[in-house]
């Protein structure tokens, strides 16, 4: 799928890309094959897609899949518009975002993951990469959190001593 510049504009301005939203009790329970299947079923219909998955807690996770011309979230309409304005067709790009305060700075993490074409010609593998991706992350908050705690602890026993 390609689309300049302008088209991916105006898709995004209208809203006119299929969104879900699927939700996830903990790490321990999040179910992808669902996730895939949308985000595969979306882009055959040569539409654009974000399909996120959060995983609830004190400081919920939130996975996020879309397809976009540059690697911000499309939520972000008028950055990407001042990037793109005017650009030649290109290919469309599926990027993974993980977004938590322990994942970066910013709180966000954007990686591509596959060309559209690319993840259509073989979703089994970019799924795979993908959901490694997201493990990986996943384990980096949760060891970034147990660190964030220990510290806390540590600093109550030197404030009590």
């Amino acid at each position: 799928m390609e689309l300049t510049g302008n088209e991916f504009i105006e898709l995004l301005k209208n809203e006119q890309y299929t969104k879900k939203s699927f939700t996830a009790a903990d790490t321990e329970d999040i179910e992808l094959d669902d996730f895939f299947a949308f985000v595969t079923k979306t882009l055959e219909l040569n539409q654009l897609v974000s399909a996120e998955m959060i995983i609830s807690g004190e400081e919920p996770i939130i996975l996020r899949l879309e397809s976009s011309l540059i690697n911000l979230p499309l939520r972000y309409v008028n950055a990407i518009s001042k990037i793109v304005i005017n650009d030649p067709a290109r290919e469309l790009n599926l990027y993974m975002i993980v977004e938590h305060p322990l994942v970066s700075h910013s709180g966000l993490r954007i990686d591509l993951a596959a060309s559209v074409a690319a993840y259509l010609d073989d979703p089994d593998s970019v799924a795979n990469k993908i959901a490694s991706f997201f493990t990986e992350k996943i384990k980096a908050i949760q060891v970034a959190s147990e660190e964030a705690e220990d510290e806390k602890t540590e600093d109550a026993k030197t404030t009590d001593e």
